[in-house]
């Protein structure tokens, strides 16, 4: 093209070029990595020149700015005459922006070779790596750095350059002081990489304090505060008398107080797991409508306090699953239950909707408050966000709610949301995709399973038998009727076990063998414990043992001779469950906070012989005495980890005692999967800890 066409049409070639160029950067800006394009040649035989755009970006530290580096070199391979007096200001005055720039990035930066070799280095403007250009350049990356540093590097180095993907990782190395480091290794050509390494000792600090300040409000201020909600529950509710009416509003005013402060503490400490990715999940198929009536009649008194009535309206199927982990999807639609009941005018109806939308089933609860100010939508999922009217400071929380709520239906891949019109009312919708096996079972494995996960136990029952497979089908005989089965295969195992477990009734066996079943039923007989113990014979000489003992004696229920009639089996121990006298089950707490045992000795009083130990010596020595229905454990024990004890009590008894983890701390999966429930203390009112107990009692039972 001629010059002076060029030279016309130059401006706008170069604003192309720079919008180019922008484009660039914004896309590094995005992506978080070094990006480089080269564009085409502008000219044909007058002009062919290049332009190499390197953009980079960096997020500034503690801060929600972001900046991005760009670097344009313009490559000049052809310039007519007139051009070429401009030649080599153009390319110092490139030089100069580049350097300029390069030093402005307040991180060390290095050029690395496939092989390890240090190509180039820019310290940081902290200087907080004591290294030099000239100390490192040309040496491997091995006789720089420490050999787990320089391991780290290289494995790295080579994961970049096999990708193509930017790899980040963390390291420390001692200085003047043990210093945190994060490196960020990019491609930056065939065979080397950048690799841009910043000092990140004060957040690393920071990150320890905040640790140390959640762990501490977990325990110092958990404990204490369960021990006061505990002790203020039980008075108010007439465990010392009756209590004077001026004296009760003023514990009324310190319990409900103490329940704030202690929904604070949970909801500060939710919102810190949520942002660091520390909230455990145990997500799996459940039932959805059981899940939403457990939630409704758990926050039904709650409610009442404000004369407002929870309504469910089903309109979808029942047995309609998600996958959910069950507690977390309760928090949720508490969450929602107890807001709605809260901004309800008196008197007003809180209606929870289970609906088909789509793909996808919807929980909503609605209500008929003042709806939600237009000002104030926007925010109302972000953490702390309160209306700012008089009337919304005045019904109290911590404006964490939601935003837990909202991240936790997140996390199953759910929608939380609202629709709203002032006043009329309010409806915040959950919605969660349908869990679907994805083969149907066959009609056989349909119905035992819906047999077995619709059962509930209905006893405890000991089968004495020496035949293993008999024994094996009378177990799973009985365990389809909902009963809890202990098997014993000798008489010594049976006299072992009733001595440690209060049983509802005992099928058994004539011919053991190491004792004979009617000389066994003599020595039951004689003692406290099992002298009124409903007994079913089972056994292929059920007649002959008939004859010889009558049909009256030792209050035997009935005789069943082989092969097993599996209904009149069912029948026979339904009946004895009935007739069996309710004995008073032994629970052990292991607790080192006395205040902590006291309280939960007197809510489980009436239901209960609630024995105690103060640290895990204590609970090995009555374990290896005595034997107990159920087992109340702390974590956080003087001598060790109340964990320590789960396969301690199974091995000293033989059988799996339930275990009701009761600990201000927060439990891991791998915690939960060694205990039967898991309970947090300032998460659990007196009322669920004594139904919760109750309801393990009955199924060991």
């Amino acid at each position: 093209m001629p010059s002076e066409v060029f030279a016309t049409y130059a401006p706008a070639l170069t604003v192309l070029l720079f919008t180019l160029a922008l484009v660039v950067a914004y896309i590094a800006f995005e992506r978080m990595r070094l990006m480089s394009i080269t564009l085409g040649h502008l000219g044909n035989e007058i002009a062919k020149r290049w332009l190499l755009v390197n953009a980079d970006s960096q997020q500034i530290e503690n801060s929600l700015v972001e900046e991005v580096g760009c670097i344009m070199n313009d490559a000049i391979v052809q310039m007519p005459s007139e051009l070429s007096l401009c030649r080599n200001e153009i390319l110092q005055t490139s030089e100069v922006r580049n350097q300029t720039l390069l030093h402005a990035i307040p991180d060390a930066i290095f050029r690395i070779r496939r092989d390890g070799t240090y190509l180039d280095f820019k310290p940081s403007l902290h200087g907080d790596l004591t290294l030099s250009p000239e100390a490192i350049l040309g040496k491997q990356v091995s006789e720089i750095m420490p050999a787990p540093v320089s391991h780290q590097i290289l494995l790295h180095l080579q994961q970049a350059l096999d990708t193509g993907q930017p790899q980040v990782f963390d390291y420390q190395l001692q200085n003047n002081s043990l210093q945190d480091y994060e490196a960020r290794i990019v491609v930056n050509g065939k065979d080397e990489v950048l690799a841009i390494v910043r000092d990140i000792s004060d957040r690393k600090k920071v990150e320890r304090l905040k640790n140390e300040f959640v762990s501490t409000v977990s325990h110092e201020l958990r404990t204490p505060l369960t021990s006061i909600r505990g002790a203020l529950g039980l008075v108010l509710g007439g465990v010392t008398g009756e209590i004077p009416p001026e004296a009760k509003d003023l514990l009324n005013i310190a319990y409900k107080n103490s329940e704030r402060l202690v929904l604070l503490i949970n909801d500060i400490l939710d919102i810190e797991k949520i942002e660091s990715g520390k909230m455990n999940f145990v997500i799996k198929p459940v039932h959805l409508l059981p899940l939403v009536e457990q939630a409704i009649a758990a926050n039904r008194v709650y409610a009442e306090q404000f004369n407002v009535t929870l309504n469910l309206v089903v309109h979808c199927r029942p047995e309609q699953m998600v996958n959910v982990d069950s507690e977390r999807l309760i928090q949720v639609l508490t969450n929602l239950l107890s807001n709605a009941a809260k901004f309800s005018p008196q008197g007003e109806t809180v209606t929870v909707i289970i609906s088909q939308h789509d793909r996808m089933i919807r929980i909503s609860v609605q209500d008929r408050g003042s709806g939600i100010p237009k000002e104030f939508r926007d925010r109302i999922f972000q953490k702390f966000a309160q209306a700012d009217s008089s009337d919304t400071r005045q019904k109290g929380g911590s404006g964490l709610g939601l935003s837990i709520a909202k991240a936790i239906t997140e996390r199953f891949n759910g929608q939380l949301s609202f629709i709203t019109e002032m006043g009329v009312g309010t409806t915040f919708y959950c919605d969660l995709p349908e869990w679907l096996p994805y083969c149907n079972l066959s009609n056989t494995e349909q119905l035992a399973t819906t047999d077995l996960s619709a059962s509930k136990v209905a006893g405890h029952i000991l089968v004495c038998e020496d035949d293993h497979d008999i024994a094996l089908l009378l177990k799973l005989m009985l365990q389809r009727g909902g009963f809890h089965i202990d098997l014993a295969y000798t008489a010594a195992e049976a006299k072992r076990l009733l001595a440690q477990h209060s049983y509802h009734a005992m099928t058994l066996d004539l011919a053991l063998p190491d004792q004979d079943g009617i000389s066994l039923l003599r020595e039951l007989r004689t003692q406290e414990q099992t002298r009124s113990l409903p007994v079913v014979i089972v056994s292929a000489k059920a007649q002959q043992g008939r004859e010889h003992l009558g049909e009256a004696e030792f209050a035997i229920i009935d005789w069943l001779d082989k092969p097993i009639d599996q209904e009149r089996l069912m029948s026979l121990c339904y009946q004895a469950v009935l007739q069996r006298p309710n004995a008073r089950p032994k629970i052990l707490h292991i607790e080192d906070d006395i205040d902590i045992a006291q309280v939960v000795k007197r809510i489980l009083n009436e239901q209960a012989d609630v024995h105690q130990a103060l640290n895990l010596d204590q609970a090995r020595q009555k374990l290896e005495a005595e034997g107990f229905d159920l087992i109340i454990l702390d974590i956080s024990l003087p001598d060790g980890s109340g964990l320590e004890l789960a396969p301690f009590v199974n091995h000293q008894t033989g059988l799996p005692i339930p275990v009701v983890l009761f600990s201000a701390c927060d439990t891991t999966p791998a915690s939960k999967q060694q205990v039967t429930k898991a309970l947090i203390k300032s998460r659990t009112s007196n009322q669920e800890l004594l139904n919760t107990i109750k309801s393990l009692v009955q199924s060991r039972r």
